[in-house]
């Protein structure tokens, strides 16, 4: 049974160190059109149905914050926000994303890496379109190796537990402790790969904006949770 849709919130998490590709950042680099890995993450994310899309930057990455202020498109649901504590780990910007978001009245928040760019608006909206459901399951990802994978979308139900993850750490834990509760996805397992070491970033500067099923798909896919 479905009702209305919930007001859905992308967090594009952008705040990472970005040390396994150091020195360079990995979400300045740029795909074979010249588009930063970062820009293209947005850029699918503005074309699902979500109503604002907030992209959480950490306070000293000065290119980052030019990047979306001046390279991304202007578009009344895109935000940013900075994660003054992003040093702590990825649980800063959890925080940081989870409570604007709050501010901004989002009964859910779709949790996307900046370093996965393949994930399409499609899977975006197949996991926002969960939230309709009655009742509305606390967390939906994409099933990867029999388990849940990112993008997760997180009910606002799980905002308090989300706020709570310490550390260098995503939502894992939390959607351990759900268990069968956490609604699986079908998903392309090309769609669900990150782009977060050297030979990642020569793989990714040869794609195009094929489609997704004309993407490299030996790559492994990501294992962390959001």
């Amino acid at each position: 049974m479905a009702e209305a849709a919930a007001t859905v919130a992308v967090l594009v998490l952008a705040a990472g160190r970005s040390s396994r590709t150091a020195p360079a950042h990995k979400l300045l680099a740029p795909d074979a059109t010249g588009q930063t890995m970062l820009a293209r993450t947005v850029n699918t994310a503005l074309l699902s149905r979500a109503a604002h899309i907030i992209v959480v930057v950490p306070p000293n990455q000065p290119d980052l914050h030019h990047l979306v202020q001046t390279a991304l498109p202007t578009d009344p649901r895109l935000h940013s926000c900075t994660a003054h504590n992003a040093a702590q780990g990825l649980s800063a910007s959890l925080k940081a994303g989870v409570a604007y978001a709050e501010n901004l009245g989002a009964q859910a928040v779709l949790v996307c890496l900046g370093d996965m760019p393949l994930v399409s608006a499609t899977l975006m909206n197949a996991l926002i379109a969960t939230q309709a459901l009655v009742p509305p399951p606390p967390a939906a990802a994409p099933e990867l190796a029999g388990r849940p994978g990112n993008p997760v979308i997180w009910h606002h139900s799980q905002f308090a537990a989300l706020k709570a993850v310490e550390g260098d750490k995503g939502g894992r834990a939390i959607l351990a402790a759900l268990g069968a509760a956490v609604l699986r996805v079908p998903a392309n397992p090309a769609e669900l790969v990150d782009f977060d070491t050297p030979e990642r970033l020569a793989e990714f500067a040869r794609l195009t904006k094929a489609p997704i099923d004309q993407e490299p798909s030996a790559l492994k896919s990501s294992t962390r949770a959001g």
